[in-house]
């Protein structure tokens, strides 16, 4: 299922920037190239992961074998030496109008040339940019020697050029964007998504979300832990009642499955969700000491492990 592919390749990515990259630069949101019309955006600066607690124990322990080899291959980068930031925003409900932003110290002549090589390969001027595209992987731009954008769709991707060029507004005067600055200014990891029907019918399959209007999430580390929120707002308060029965359902199906199998492990992490319901809002808030997560992640324990 493309959907599926897509999300996949996503967390391959950040998982590939959040385990492996040592960034040059801030990996901030390109605010320049974001239309005002997008509709939701999610953002991984990998600098402050990389100054966390947990990224040096994951990297001193050396037993998640998380690879970089599709980095390498699309954006002739080492992930480890070259990835600023990732930033993903959705101009619409389908695929095509998803838009990826990546910064980093990229090898442009070597990438030019490889796309070159590919006899499917077309090259169209647009503006002061070159929009790219190769058979169905869609569409790409460099914005400047240290920004890539890429798409599915074209329009999509010649919105975010025609953005990036002044020729249409950016999203830094919008709700999206102000919504934003609520995060805290260690946050790694963070997404706005206001109108989940922007992301299409797949979010309707989750028994969590399926009666959610909004979503707004986040990572950080502070004194040596891991923190993460994730605040759903639904249509009524009755709807984010259901939805958090349904959480301290499976949170209940996980302590059981944990006594049946001690090796499951799920109990240091539950211990630090916590489930909050204020009308129409559901809050769930983590936090875990750094070291019990990187124990948790760990090869003795297995990441496997965590959720048989």
């Amino acid at each position: 299922h493309d959907m599926m592919k897509k999300t996949v390749l996503l967390a391959a990515v950040l998982l590939a920037a959040l385990f492996w990259a040592v960034p040059a630069f801030a990996g901030t949101i390109p605010t320049s190239v974001v239309p005002d019309s997008a509709r939701w955006i999610v953002h991984l600066d990998v600098e402050k992961f990389v100054a966390t607690k947990l990224f040096e124990l994951l990297d001193k322990d050396g037993n998640i074998d998380i690879k970089s080899r599709d980095a390498e291959r699309w954006l002739k980068l080492d992930p480890r030496k070259d990835l600023g930031g990732v930033t993903v925003f959705g101009l619409g409900p389908d695929d095509s109008q998803i838009v990826f932003a990546v910064e980093g110290k990229f090898d442009k002549a070597t990438i030019l040339a490889q796309i070159d090589r590919r006899a499917e390969h077309e090259e169209t001027p647009y503006g002061p940019f070159t929009l790219y595209s190769i058979g169905r992987d869609g569409y790409g731009a460099f914005i400047n020697d240290n920004l890539i954008v890429f798409s599915e769709g074209r329009a999509a991707l010649e919105k975010t050029l025609d953005t990036a060029d002044g020729k249409a507004k950016t999203f830094a005067a919008t709700a999206l964007s102000a919504s934003l600055k609520e995060v805290p200014a260690g946050a790694f990891l963070k997404g706005v998504l206001p109108d989940l029907s922007g992301l299409g019918k797949e979010i309707g399959r989750s028994k969590v979300l399926d009666k959610a209007s909004g979503l707004f999430f986040l990572a950080q580390e502070k004194s040596e832990s891991l923190l993460v929120r994730l605040q759903v707002t639904a249509g009524s308060p009755e709807s984010a009642k259901d939805m958090a029965d349904v959480v301290q359902g499976l949170i209940a199906m996980a302590r059981l499955s944990e006594s049946r199998d001690k090796t499951a492990k799920l109990g240091a992490l539950l211990e630090g969700l916590k489930v909050n319901l204020d009308g129409k809002v559901l809050r769930l808030d983590f936090e875990r000491p750094s070291q019990v997560i990187a124990d948790l992640l760990s090869e003795r324990h297995g990441m496997h492990r965590l959720f048989d």
